[in-house]
């Protein structure tokens, strides 16, 4: 399996039991485990995910899930993106044109570049935006 970007909707989905895709994000999960998939993610959507994590699930699971991001990194399982001034700007020229008739997210629109410059087409998610930014959402 070649690259594959994870979403907030993704690692929301694994963390947060009452989640509904909760089960679909574990076996997800499992599948890339299994391929050894590189995954990528981006500063910004972390920071979407630890705040999102604190409101579903609490202090402690947040703070666990920190814990996990830095040992998938820390193995080479995770690679972390950080969102430079270029591709905030590039992300900021993709909000204003594509808003008018979408609501993606500042942040999906940093996700959309980061992708795009890696050369990342796929995308672990349970976000519709990135269906309609073009990517492969998986599962």
């Amino acid at each position: 399996m070649e690259a594959i970007f994870v979403d907030t909707s993704a690692w929301d989905a694994i963390e947060d039991c009452g989640d509904r895709y909760h089960a679909a994000a574990l076996r997800f999960k499992e599948e890339l485990a299994q391929q050894r998939a590189r995954l990528y993610v981006t500063n910004f959507v972390l920071d979407e995910c630890y705040t999102l994590l604190l409101y579903n699930v609490g202090y402690a699971r947040a703070v666990a899930f920190k814990r996990a991001i830095d040992l998938m990194q820390a193995g080479g399982i995770l690679v972390v993106v950080h969102i430079s001034e270029a591709l905030e700007q590039a992300a900021w020229t993709v909000f204003e044109r594509f808003n008018q008739d979408k609501e993606w997210s500042f942040t999906d629109c940093t996700t959309k570049v980061a992708m795009e410059n890696l050369g990342i087409s796929q995308v672990f998610a349970f976000d519709h935006h990135f269906d309609q930014m073009g990517f492969l959402r998986r599962p």
